[in-house]
């Protein structure tokens, strides 16, 4: 897409993998204010996993196997591209989730928000980005 030559549903398992980063580390592994320099990075920039002690995020070899491989530039070689969804689900990163019980909605999800409920007058922000006002989330 970044290169306007069109594209096919493996940019769908990029975006997956972009979400997925995005969700643990808090940003995108691309991100730059600047669109141009944005676009660059996309293009030719490895994924880089921010330092775990230093930023205190805790993230397993599973997780960044699993980025990495929705993230190839390559895209007839990137995750989910020749197995579709079973292929993408059948990575170590997913093999505590049973896929029977989510798609059966048998499965406790492991957060939940009470958006009706508020902690001393406001929104419960306690799982969002510290910069993330009850603003966004009103609006969202």
């Amino acid at each position: 897409m970044v290169a306007h030559q069109g594209h096919d549903f493996s940019v769908d398992w990029w975006a997956l993998g972009i979400l997925i980063y995005e969700m643990l580390i808090g940003v995108t592994p691309f991100f730059n204010k600047e669109r141009k320099i944005l676009l660059v990075k996309i293009k030719n920039s490895k994924v880089v996993f921010p330092d775990k002690r230093r930023y205190k995020i805790d993230y397993s070899e599973d997780f960044v196997d699993l980025v990495l491989k929705l993230l190839n530039k390559e895209q007839n070689q990137r995750l989910g591209t020749k197995g579709d969804a079973e292929e993408v689900l059948k990575h170590p990163f997913f093999s505590s989730l049973n896929i029977d019980d989510v798609l059966n909605k048998r499965m406790e999800p492991p957060l939940k928000i009470d958006f009706n409920h508020s902690m001393d007058g406001q929104v419960d922000t306690r799982f969002f980005n510290s910069k993330t006002s009850e603003k966004d989330l009103m609006e969202t």
